[in-house]
């Protein structure tokens, strides 16, 4: 008896080996990871800061200016009664000299400056100033491009 239950035990084991699937190292490239992972990471790059920075003017809208605001703050204006506008970035301000609206559009320039105001939304028009806003402003500086929204513009034209 005692040689049989060895052999009555061997037995037991074997006929209850769990069936084992083979498993296999399987690699995921980072971008797999991620997209399986239910954590969002931040990811900050400072490649993508803005290449400066439009510091508001002490500038309020009078007849024959055109003064272009964000949250309440002028960030540049264009008097058409002396030919002239400012811009003021990182501290310096920046003379336009050049004017052009068209057909919802304005296009302003000085010296290494270009203001690309486009696609504006023109709702109200109070006396003879109208007022409107454009999704994005685009103002390139020495071949640098910073894009600002929602600016706001309050023209009023001296004719």
């Amino acid at each position: 008896m005692k040689r049989i239950l060895p052999l009555l035990l061997l037995t037991i084991l074997m006929g209850c080996k769990k069936d084992h699937d083979k498993v296999t190292d399987v690699k995921k490239n980072d971008s797999a990871a991620l997209a399986d992972s239910s954590h969002v990471a931040e990811i900050s790059n400072p490649g993508f800061a803005a290449p400066f920075i439009v510091n508001p003017l002490d500038v309020v809208a009078a007849k024959g200016k055109a003064v272009f605001t964000e949250d309440g703050k002028t960030v540049f204006y264009f008097d058409q009664n002396e030919n002239k506008g400012k811009i003021r970035i990182d501290g310096k301000d920046w003379e336009l000299n050049s004017y052009d609206f068209n057909e919802n559009n304005y296009t302003l320039s000085g010296a290494e400056i270009k203001i690309e105001a486009t696609d504006g939304e023109f709702r109200d028009q109070t006396g003879d100033c109208v007022y409107g806003v454009f999704p994005e402003v685009k103002v390139t500086l020495n071949g640098e491009v910073l894009n600002m929204n929602n600016i706001s513009v309050q023209d009023c034209p001296d004719f």
